[in-house]
């Protein structure tokens, strides 16, 4: 069987895989990627990150300039629709954990946020 570019039923399957730049997606994505660690995914030993090796250290710069480098090594492994343009920590409490990741979509020049809290 083929199909031929005019049968729309195929036309997203005949063209190459597009990018999707919905905002929501690329939360979802960003979180899913850093909350999953490293060699927990069936048949992808190497997605995620390391981050769940670091909340139990002091919160301190040190700390979070190593959390941002994972940060920054992971998303630039496996979300490749995003530049990262800051990672902050506007919240900090005894028991939680908070990054903020801004971004810009690398095709469309739109801006975007992500808070992911890493202890809960």
């Amino acid at each position: 069987m083929t199909f031929s570019k005019t049968d729309k039923l195929y036309e997203d399957f005949l063209s190459p895989a597009s990018t999707n730049f919905d905002e929501n997606a690329i939360k979802n994505a960003v979180k899913n990627i850093l909350l999953t660690n490293i060699g927990s995914m069936p048949g992808r030993p190497t997605f995620g990150s390391r981050l769940m090796e670091i909340p139990f250290s002091q919160n301190d710069d040190t700390t979070q300039l190593i959390l941002k480098r994972l940060i920054i090594e992971c998303l630039a492994r496996w979300e490749h629709r995003i530049l990262i343009k800051n990672i902050t920590f506007p919240e900090t409490s005894y028991n939680n954990l908070v990054v903020k990741i801004d971004f810009v979509f690398k095709d469309a020049s739109i801006n975007g946020s992500v808070s992911v809290s890493l202890l809960e």
